[in-house]
């Protein structure tokens, strides 16, 4: 019989389940929820933080958790741990592995099989300052009320205001990424607000206290790209800042197009001169957009495998889309602030959802959203613009075919059809959904 050395003794074991079921299985699994790479992550990371002879980071089958995976249990203890992020595993390795202090947030009750309501985190934020950038634009400038750093973000997110209304409106982080220090904000007045621009202008001060979401968004820089050309409408510079800020960090090749009524109705005119230098072009079209930028010129001097990076009107957008249509889709990159239009009406039929992590069929009729319906039955979603612009409502799609009519996945995503922006898609002809709730 062979002997067991010392070296094959380990303090603490660690246990991932990275179950698999076949496509479509309604309780869903760890693995269609992330459960294999974050697992890779885990063992990498112990790795990293010296723990390899200390610690075994183990793969395993079923643990009988399907509806709160990924999960793992750790023993001698025995402490189940569910998580889904990078942020979750490092917090449990650092706190409970390496600290032996427990991570109340993440941790699963004994015999527990469900998930228990949980409150989403917010940030509270104090206004530094208060100022105009343009007409009915006003720069806001955030801080922790402690000074301390804020959570990270990457160029091109933003995070969602709350109204003491119960609104929430999703703003873009205008700053450079690396500032840790503070939050910059752009926001514009709109003539038809649906109340979250026109509470902001009206009653945030220097000194006031802000709730906001964690920074979060799907439209970023890629980071294969050769060259970055960009192009604003308005206030649609704001992502775009943040954007500039990083390119000119990596010395990447960058313009930026930036696109107003006239010089005097350019928001943010100082910080675009100072992150874009020489790499800018201002477009001034006295209101009328036929006098603007030439968008075929600008686009049809790119290289056809160069990636473009738009924000601003649906219009401007939806001009350039057409331009840029014959490329591959991957290379264009846009993000709405808002639909000019309601979107045309479609006949809807009534469907079915299944909710995999709570074991509950319900059915959507022709007149609700996915969304409502999910409300409706006492399940809190996380929703902001539910109009298809924002992917803050954004659920992964264990099975089922869906029919997209949002205005964030690509196509490539929505043929996938591993996620779905429940505000507005509904499900094909006939298909049942499985949703990751």
């Amino acid at each position: 019989m062979p002997t067991v050395s010392a070296d094959l003794h380990y303090d603490i074991h660690v246990f991932c389940c990275i179950n698999e079921r076949e496509p479509g299985h309604p309780r869903g699994s760890c693995s269609a929820r992330g459960a294999q790479p974050l697992q890779a992550y885990l063992k990498a990371r112990g790795k990293e933080l010296g723990l390899g002879s200390r610690a075994r980071m183990n793969k395993s089958g079923c643990l009988e958790r399907c509806e709160l995976g990924p999960v793992m249990v750790i023993y001698p203890e025995g402490v189940w741990y569910t998580y889904s992020t990078r942020q979750d595993i490092d917090e449990i390795l650092d706190r409970h592995v390496l600290g032996g202090e427990r991570v109340e947030r993440l941790l699963l009750k004994p015999g527990q099989t469900l998930p228990a309501p949980t409150e989403p985190p917010r940030l509270k934020l104090t206004v530094r300052s208060v100022s105009s950038t343009a007409p009915d634009v006003k720069r806001y400038e955030l801080a922790a009320p402690d000074g301390g750093d804020l959570p990270a973000y990457t160029a091109g997110a933003h995070i969602d205001l709350f109204t003491p209304e119960g609104l929430r409106r999703s703003y873009s982080l205008a700053g450079d990424p690396e500032d840790r220090g503070r939050y910059l904000l752009g926001v514009r007045r709109e003539a038809d607000s649906r109340g979250g621009s026109q509470w902001i202008f009206e009653n945030i001060r220097a000194g006031d206290e802000l709730t906001a979401s964690q920074p979060r968004g799907s439209f970023a820089l890629a980071d294969e790209a050769d060259s970055h050309p960009l192009i604003a409408g308005g206030i649609g510079i704001t992502p775009l800042l943040g954007m500039g800020h990083e390119l000119r960090r990596r010395a990447a090749d960058f313009h930026l197009h930036y696109c107003t009524p006239s010089e005097a109705e350019t928001p943010f005119t100082e910080e675009v001169k100072s992150v874009f230098g020489d790499r800018v072009t201002f477009h001034h079209d006295g209101g009328d957009p036929s006098r603007g930028i030439d968008l075929q010129a600008v686009l049809g001097a790119l290289p056809d495998s160069g990636h473009v990076y738009l924000c601003g009107p649906s219009g401007l957008v939806a001009s350039a889309k057409s331009l840029y249509g014959h490329r591959d889709e991957a290379l264009f990159h846009a993000e709405l602030f808002s639909l000019d239009a309601e979107p045309p009406a479609r006949d809807n039929e009534a469907f079915d959802i299944f909710l995999s992590r709570q074991k509950t069929t319900l059915t959507v009729p022709e007149d609700k959203s996915i969304l409502e319906v999910v409300r409706e039955a006492g399940h809190a979603v996380e929703t902001s613009c539910e109009d298809g612009l924002c992917s803050c409502c954004q659920t992964r799609l264990l099975g089922g075919r869906a029919e997209h009519r949002d205005h964030v996945l690509s196509s490539a995503e929505k043929a996938a059809d591993e996620t779905i922006m429940i505000c507005v898609s509904r499900a094909a002809a006939g298909e049942t959904l499985i949703l990751d709730l």
